[in-house]
């Protein structure tokens, strides 16, 4: 198998790809996301007889810690065209990205199952389990004014990451996204924070409303509601994803790959230092 970094050509073999694994996205959702994600380097391809069968995007990320920041690859949209499943393909490829990302100096690679059966394939990997996450249920509420918090509709990507960022910075250890990539995260979702909160998710989708990140301190809980209620009229529950706090049950969320002995020892203390990464674009 050959394995190089994605050209101009491999674009729609990996829109083939895409729509053949991810059933649920629709051509303009693939086309919206390849659109975005397309860059030098960004996404790997593994070749068959000059056809483009496997492929995986590695993202850019860093950690940040209390000693210092370790830059990270994100393993994104990695699938295998169902007829090329089960031949290995994909291995040759995940462990090309280990090499490559290495060689580039990141310190880790991290992932989502994209199911919960595909951990223990990773695993066989080096991946462990290492971000979590808390989802629960949740009441709208609240009669303080959001404008009167600082609470507002976020934009840009600028300003949706920055945000992001701070309301998490207190944390012992998280994922700083490129602006872009928080924006990806977005598509199709509302966006609203303030000073040390932010929440991304809603939408107009039917169903349950659910927030991929909700991060409010208890003094800004109260606007944040207000703010999701105000939004949505009528609405009287949600669900959402928040960071785990010290001494609460949390599932396991990310997957996590040390390339260096700095980030293999992260791993001795994630019990205490609960990493959150949040986004999966999912």
């Amino acid at each position: 198998m050959e394995i190089t970094a994605a050209e101009g050509r491999d674009r729609p073999a990996v829109r083939e790809i895409w729509l053949a694994c991810f059933p649920d996205d629709t051509p303009e959702t693939a086309e919206y996301f390849l659109k975005r994600l397309w860059a030098p380097g960004r996404c790997l391809v593994g070749r068959l007889d000059g056809r483009a069968v496997t492929m995986a995007f590695l993202l850019p990320a860093e950690l940040v810690t209390a000693s210092g920041v370790l830059p990270l690859r994100y393993v994104f949209a990695a699938a295998t065209l169902p007829a090329y499943q089960g031949r290995g393909c994909f291995s040759s490829l995940l462990r090309h990205a280990h090499a490559l990302a290495a060689a580039e100096g990141a310190a880790a690679l991290f992932l989502r199952p994209a199911e919960p059966g595909l951990a223990a394939y990773y695993e066989r990997f080096g991946y462990r389990p290492y971000f979590t996450a808390v989802e629960e249920d949740a009441a709208f509420g609240g009669r303080i004014s959001p404008a009167e918090d600082g609470i507002c509709p976020l934009t840009g990507d600028g300003q949706a990451a920055a945000c992001r960022d701070a309301a998490l910075e207190k944390r012992p250890v998280w994922v700083r996204w490129p602006a872009p990539v928080v924006g990806l995260s977005a598509y199709g979702a509302d966006r609203f924070g303030g000073a040390g909160c932010y929440a991304m998710g809603g939408g107009e989708a039917p169903g349950a409303l659910f927030f991929r990140e909700w991060m409010a301190s208890p003094k800004n809980e109260p606007a944040m509601l207000a703010a999701a209620a105000a939004r949505y009229p009528g609405r009287r529950t949600f669900r959402r994803r928040r960071p785990a706090e010290p001494g609460e049950p949390a599932a396991p969320f990310g997957w996590l790959c040390p390339l260096t002995d700095r980030a293999e020892r992260l791993l001795e203390t994630a019990a205490q230092d609960l990493p959150y990464m949040g986004l999966a674009l999912d």
